[in-house]
Parts: structure tokens; sequence; C-alpha cells
């Protein structure tokens, strides 16, 4: 999600309290992956551009950068891009300047998420409106130190818990922990930046968040999203206390399902690969070692039944895509088993239009957004049982807000499956292994929203 690790000090508990004194409600425009959602906000933007300051976030510097989407189909309204230059100054400096200029942005989300109480503050000084293409990730789990850790600085005093929130307090005045090689300076570094939070059922899960301000400074912020209710941002912005509306201002255009459906040739789990759909295939049977979790022969059978898939469709590695945890990626050389079918991972490929190379990539991680990068691929395996964090999931229910496991898994498989070259409208081959997953992509394409 974000990277807690760097400049956490930025973040500072002024930013990270739960306590809000602004009112705002977020705008959510709500549509089907090719109901135009993007197209219809930046003609929105164009409309608008004579009257109003603009940022646009998304996920992928891609869409945002020179020559991206955002600059490319914008007609009226010019985006500047924040990058960092040979003087040394950031691309969050370059962002403060442009901020204080009053100039139209496009930026990444994760350079959106590093934002300090200068660049907030400019937003609410210069009123800008904030276009956040697909959610956020505004909460994750925290793991940057053990259980035993957390547990024995809060048994000793060091640190103690909010009661309201669960935001984790530095309290000691032991200079020792401010030494740069002491074990614990990291995290009370950490834990002073405010954004910290620990689950009522155990004070060793830990979560970090965002600052709400984030939401709260724009004259308006906008999310472009699908199945945003019951996810876990909408559950967020509850339990923060901000308010979301439908946002009302662009039409976009009503998908038919049918047509959705005579695109994808499903691939049927047959013969002696019929009883894969009934493993576990979640990002714990993947990853540990524990007994019922996956074991050598279940990853290797998941390796041979992609080279089998591709085999049985006849195509190449160019044409197709498939999705796991990175853990049993094929370059991940800290797992002892991973999956890695013979001509069938990321390799160079050189461009036969300009001879330039690039890496061809197979393996799409399973959270990919926003971007049309892989719109080419036209045949998918998706094995990946997914389900939130623990660690996330667990906080927001101990703080009176549920995530709905399946609207969770449905958006984010049907986010990936919409990378290919279905986004084009043009036929796929689907393999979902998951017969969970399977079973929610099949209601969701027979139901009538």
């Amino acid at each position: 999600m974000f990277d807690i690790m760097k400049d956490s000090n930025k973040f500072n508990n002024s930013l990270s309290s739960g306590a809000n004194t602004e009112s705002i409600t977020v705008e959510i425009l709500d549509s089907i992956m090719g109901s135009g959602k993007t197209t219809n906000i930046l003609k929105w933007i164009d409309d608008n551009n004579t009257t109003e300051k603009f940022i646009y976030v998304s996920p992928l510097l891609s869409e945002v950068d020179e020559g991206g989407r955002v600059q490319r189909d914008l007609k009226h309204t010019r985006f500047h891009y924040p990058k960092a230059d040979e003087s040394n100054r950031t691309k969050g400096d370059s962002l403060l300047s442009m901020l204080q200029e009053g100039l139209n942005i496009s930026c990444t989300h994760s350079l959106y998420l590093l934002m300090t109480d200068a660049h907030l503050n400019e937003i609410r000084k210069q009123n800008y409106i904030v276009i956040i293409d697909e959610e956020l990730g505004v909460i994750d789990s925290y793991d940057s130190y053990s259980q035993y850790d957390i547990r024995s600085l809060i048994k000793s005093g060091s640190v103690v818990k909010q009661e309201s929130d669960g935001m984790l307090l530095w309290v000691s005045d032991d200079s020792n922990y401010d030494e740069r090689d002491h074990a614990y300076n990291k995290l009370k570094r950490h834990i002073q930046s405010g954004i910290l939070y620990s689950a009522k059922r155990a004070d060793s899960m830990l979560v970090t968040q965002l600052p709400i301000k984030l939401f709260t400074v724009a004259k308006r912020v906008v999310i472009i999203t699908y199945m945003f209710e019951g996810n876990i941002l909408s559950t967020f912005l509850k339990l923060k206390g901000i308010e979301y509306k439908p946002f009302t201002e662009v039409t976009t255009t009503p998908v038919d399902k049918k047509e959705i459906k005579n695109l994808i040739t499903m691939y049927e789990l047959k013969n002696k690969w019929k009883d894969l759909g009934k493993l576990k295939l979640s990002n714990t049977w993947y990853t540990s070692n524990n007994n019922g979790n996956a074991t050598t022969k279940d990853i290797k059978t998941i390796e041979n039944f992609i080279s089998s898939f591709c085999r049985a469709n006849d195509c190449s590695f160019i044409d197709l895509m498939y999705t796991f945890p990175k853990y049993r990626r094929f370059d991940n050389k800290k797992a002892r088993c991973v999956i890695k079918p013979k001509g069938y991972i990321d390799r160079e490929v050189e461009d036969e239009e300009d001879g330039s190379v690039y890496i061809e990539k197979v393996w799409v991680a399973t959270q990919t957004r926003a971007t049309n990068d892989y719109d080419h691929k036209t045949h998918l395996v998706h094995a990946f049982n997914r389900y939130p964090n623990t660690a996330v999931k667990s906080y927001l229910q101990d703080y009176g807000q549920i995530v709905d496991d399946d609207i969770f898994a449905l958006c984010e498989l049907l986010q990936w499956v919409w990378r290919s070259a279905i986004r084009k409208g043009e036929p796929i081959t689907l393999c979902i292994v998951s017969n969970r997953m399977r079973k929610l992509f099949d209601e969701w394409l027979e139901s009538e929203d």
C-alpha cells in the first residue's frame, strides 16, 4: 500500500487523529467497467477547467505522467506531473511548488499518500477538487516488528493504546530509544507519527492508517470506482465519520452483461485438474508452512496446470496472464518452491516495430487496476482465492465496521480480468481455479445490476 518505512514522521499526530473538525462529503462515481467513468470525468474536467483547479490521482504512473491518458484525453486542460530533478528536489518538493502555483496536477496514489502538512494546507488554500481514480489503500497490516516486540513494549509501559480507536501512543521518556541503532528506534518513530493502530482483540494485531485529512482538506473529493459499498474504503470512511454520496454530474453508459458473457470462454477444470478448485488457494495457504497448507506437490500441480492450459488453448506467453501470491512467483528466491511454467514466465522481448527491448509480463498481481498495459492478453488463469487482510478486517470489525469478504474478492477479481483484452471488447479465455471465486464471478455475470 504505502511505504511506512519511508519518511514516516511526515505524518504527525495532528494529521492522523480520528478527530475531524472539517466537513466534507466524499462523492463516489460507482460504475461498472466499460461504462466510460474515466472518459466522462475527464470531459467534466474540461468543461469546468476555467473555474476550478484539479488534482487527478491514479494508481499508475503511465496514466498520469507526460503522454499518459490524463494528458492525452483532455482537450482544453493542461495537467502537470511532479518530477524530481538534478538539483535534489524530490517529487514531493515539485508537487508542493505546483500546489503553491495553483496548477492542475496529475499524480500517482503513492505520491498523493506521501503528502505533508504543507501540501495539504495548499490544497485547502487553493480550493482544489481532487479526483481519485480507483480506491486508495488507506489501511494495511503492519508487520515490521514481531508480536513479541509489541507486547513487551505495552507490558513495560513504554506504549499505551488509545481506547477510542486503538491508536498506539509512545509514553516512555527513555532516551535510549532515540539512538538510531536501538532495536525499537524505528518502531518508536512509527508510533510517534500517529499512523499505528491496534485491534481490540489483540494488542499485537496492528494496522497502519493514512491521515484522514487526505479526504477532508479539498474543496471536493470524487472517487472513481466500482462496487464501493461494503469494501474497505467505504468502511474506513464510516469509521472516521466521513459521509459519502453519489457523484451525479456525469452520465455513464449502461453495460449489457450479455455482451460481456459473449466475450468470455470459461475454461473448465476437468479430469485430473478438477480437484484444483477445492484447494484453499488463499494467501495463507500459499505462503504458510503449517499443516493443511500448500505442499510442494500442490505448487507443482498448479504450475503444471498453467502449462496444460496454454497447450490446450495454443497460446503463447505473450497472450497469457496469470495470478497467485507474489511469494510463489518464479523469481522469489526465498520460497522453497515457486510456480515457474516452462516458457510461460516474464521475459525480455524485442519490439517488432522499433527494435526496443521490453519485459513481457505474464504474472500480473491480483490487485492490479487502472492500466491498459495488458489489454493484449487473451488467455487468463486466476489461481487465487482472495480475502481481505486479516489484521485489517479484524481492526475494522473491532471498531464496528464490517468488510464484506465476497465484495472485496469479486471487486478485485473483476478489476484483474478487465486488465485484459476484454477491456477493448475483444474475446478472452478465462480460467478461475478457485471454486469460490468462480461462483462469485458466475453469479455476478448472471445478475442484472
